[in-house]
């Protein structure tokens, strides 16, 4: 049982968002590649890459957790990017959809590659989700 607490707390403290955990990197920095939790209105700093994202629009059409749908549907979110000393852009990313549908998937900017990982809360049907509580995952790496 002692063993079992600290595990418990480290557990609570994560989940509770102890500590700067909106950025990870998961293949280390000198590899390039990084996973980034975004929020609107909360600005995440990739300090690395001296890359600033923002979150600032979601288009959501997956199909309702409680709905019964043909097709699972497609999510794309609307992300402000910013390298430090050079001009930003807002890039459309979404979720993986086959290529022949042409809808937004990966976009790139300053050598880096942008893709949509995730995107949370689902969408429950006839109950609509403000922006404030999307939160979207994405990944950065170096397009090399």
């Amino acid at each position: 049982m002692r063993f079992l607490a600290p595990a418990l707390v480290s557990l609570f403290i994560a989940a509770c968002g102890g500590g700067d955990d909106s950025v990870s990197a998961p293949n280390g920095p000198a590899r390039g590649s990084y996973t980034v939790t975004l929020r609107s209105g909360e600005p995440s700093l990739i300090t690395q890459e001296a890359l600033t994202l923002q979150l600032t629009d979601v288009h959501d059409s997956r199909c309702p957790i409680d709905a019964l749908c043909i097709w699972e549907g497609h999510a794309s979110v609307a992300v402000q990017v910013v390298q430090a000393g050079h001009a930003g852009e807002t890039l459309q990313i979404g979720l993986p959809a086959p290529a022949e549908m042409k809808l937004p998937g990966e976009a790139t900017y300053r050598g880096f590659r942008f893709s949509l990982q995730g995107l949370d809360p689902a969408p429950r049907a006839a109950v609509p989700v403000p922006l404030a509580q999307y939160r979207a995952v994405v990944r950065v790496e170096r397009a090399e």
